[in-house]
C-alpha cells in the first residue's frame, strides 16, 4: 500500500521557517501520516526543527523565493517514488482530526483547490503590466475629485448662492419675454454670459460664478470630473473610463492570458476562469507530466522580465495546457483561504466557517492564512491559537 505523506516547502528566511515550525505543531497533532520537509538548508537562515527532511541544493543564481518555487514545482523530482503526497503550503495550518482524508479526494492526474478570484483579477499579480498600481491610482483620483465636488455641494454660502440663482432662473421662466431675450443674449455672448452683476455663466467650461469668479454651480458634474482627471463618461453604460477606455473601476486586466500566449504558445479562452490556488495539492506518480510541466515554466519565467516570480500563473498555463480547466478542485474546507479583508469571512467555534456570510459553510480541516499570519488582534487567529 502507497503512503501517504504530508510534505512543506520551506527555505530561507527565519520568519519562513517560524512560519513552518508554527504550522507543524498542529500537523503533528492532528494528522496520521508522515510528514516530510523539502529545503535548501545552505540558504536557511535558522536551523528547521523536523526528523524528516530532504535537502536539495538549488540553483545558486536564484532568490530564495526562486529557489522555493524551483523546489515546490520540482517535488517529484525530490521525493521518493510510489507514495502519496499533499502539499502544504508553510501558512496552512491544521485544524482537526479529519486532515488524513484528504488523500481519498484525489481526482488523477493532479488536484488544487480553487482560489478566491478570477484568472482575470489574479492577471496584474502575476505579470508587472502596472494594471494594479495604475487602477489604484485612477480610482484614488476620481474619489478626491469627487469628494472636492461633493464639499463644494454642501457650501452653505454656495448652497445660499445656487438658490439666489435658482430665483433668477425661476423669474426668468415665468415671463416669455424674458426668457426670449435672455435665449438671444446667451447665444451671442462670445464665451462669458452675464445673467446680472452677481453672476455670469462660462461656456467654455460650463460652470456659473459669482462676481468674485467662484464657481457656484457646474453645468455637469460630469464634466467637472472629466476636467479635472481626464477621465471620460460613457452615459450609456454609466462607467468612467480611462485614457485606454476601460472602466477605472473594473478588476483585473487581460496581460496575463496574452503573456501565456506569447511566452509558451498556449490559449486560454476564459479571462473569467476560476483559477487554482497553489497552497494545498495532492500528487503521486501519474502527477509527474503535469508536475514536469509546471516546473519547466517556473524556471523560464524567473528570467522573463514582465513575469513577477510566482507560480500560480505558471500553474495557469499549464491547467490550460493539459485541457484540466474543468478538472474537479477540492472543497474548500480542504483549503479555506482566510482573507481578514473580506469581511463575508465568518466562524464559529464549533469549526464551521464562512466566506460569503453564511450563503454556504465549510467543516474547516485546512485553513490558510495567507496573511495576517500571527495577529492577535484578529479573533479568527485567536481561534486557531485554541486549537493548539
Amino acid at each position: 500500500m502507497n503512503k501517504t505523506v504530508f510534505v512543506f516547502v520551506v527555505c530561507g528566511a527565519a520568519e519562513h521557517i517560524n512560519t513552518l515550525h508554527f504550522s507543524l505543531r498542529y500537523l503533528r497533532k492532528y494528522a496520521r501520516s508522515e510528514i516530510y520537509v523539502v529545503t535548501d538548508t545552505a540558504r536557511n537562515e535558522v536551523a528547521i526543527q523536523h526528523t524528516h527532511q530532504i535537502d536539495i541544493r538549488t540553483p545558486e543564481t536564484y532568490t530564495n523565493h526562486q529557489a522555493s518555487i524551483y523546489l515546490k514545482t520540482g517535488l517529484h523530482l525530490f521525493l521518493p517514488t510510489g507514495n502519496f503526497y499533499c502539499y502544504l503550503d508553510t501558512d496552512v495550518i491544521a485544524l482537526s482530526e479529519q486532515v488524513d482524508q484528504i488523500f481519498n479526494q484525489f481526482v488523477a492526474p493532479i488536484q488544487f483547490a480553487p482560489d478566491h478570484c478570477s484568472l482575470k483579477m489574479f492577471s496584474s499579480s502575476a505579470i508587472n503590466c502596472g494594471c494594479e498600481v495604475e487602477r489604484e491610482q485612477n480610482t484614488s483620483l476620481f474619489l478626491a475629485v469627487n469628494d472636492a465636488i461633493q464639499k463644494h455641494q454642501n457650501d452653505p454660502v454656495l448652497i445660499a448662492k445656487r438658490q439666489q440663482l435658482e430665483l433668477m432662473f425661476n423669474d426668468i421662466n415665468k415671463s416669455h419675454v424674458k426668457k426670449v431675450v435672455n435665449q438671444v443674449k446667451f447665444k451671442f455672448s462670445p464665451r462669458f454670459f452675464r445673467l446680472n452683476d452677481d453672476f455670469y455663466f462660462d461656456k467654455m467650461n460650463g460652470v456659473w460664478n459669482d462676481r468674485n469668479h467662484v464657481a457656484v454651480l457646474y453645468e455637469s458634474y460630469h464634466r467637472e470630473i472629466e476636467k479635472a482627471t481626464q477621465f471620460t463618461y460613457d452615459s450609456v453604460a454609466n462607467h468612467w473610463l480611462d485614457k485606454n477606455g476601460i472602466d477605472i473601476w473594473s478588476q483585473g486586466c487581460n496581460h496575463l492570458v496574452k503573456a501565456i500566449y506569447e511566452t509558451f504558445g498556449i490559449s486560454v479562452s476564459d479571462t473569467d476562469w476560476q483559477h487554482w490556488n497553489g497552497g494545498v495539492f495532492l500528487f503521486n506518480d501519474s502527477s509527474r507530466r503535469f508536475l514536469d510541466a509546471w516546473h519547466s515554466k517556473c524556471k523560464k519565467i524567473f528570467n522573463e522580465q514582465n513575469w513577477k516570480t510566482r507560480d500560480q500563473g505558471t500553474l495557469i498555463a499549464t491547467v490550460w495546457e493539459f485541457g484540466l480547466q474543468n478538472h474537479p478542485t477540492l472543497d474548500k474546507k480542504w483549503n479555506f483561504l482566510a482573507d481578514k479583508n473580506n469581511k463575508k469571512v465568518d466562524f464559529k467555534e464549533d469549526g464551521l466557517f464562512t466566506d460569503n456570510s453564511w450563503e454556504t459553510n465549510y467543516r474547516v480541516n485546512f485553513i490558510h492564512v495567507y496573511h495576517n499570519f500571527g495577529d492577535t488582534s484578529w479573533d479568527l487567529w485567536n481561534y486557531i491559537l485554541k486549537k493548539q
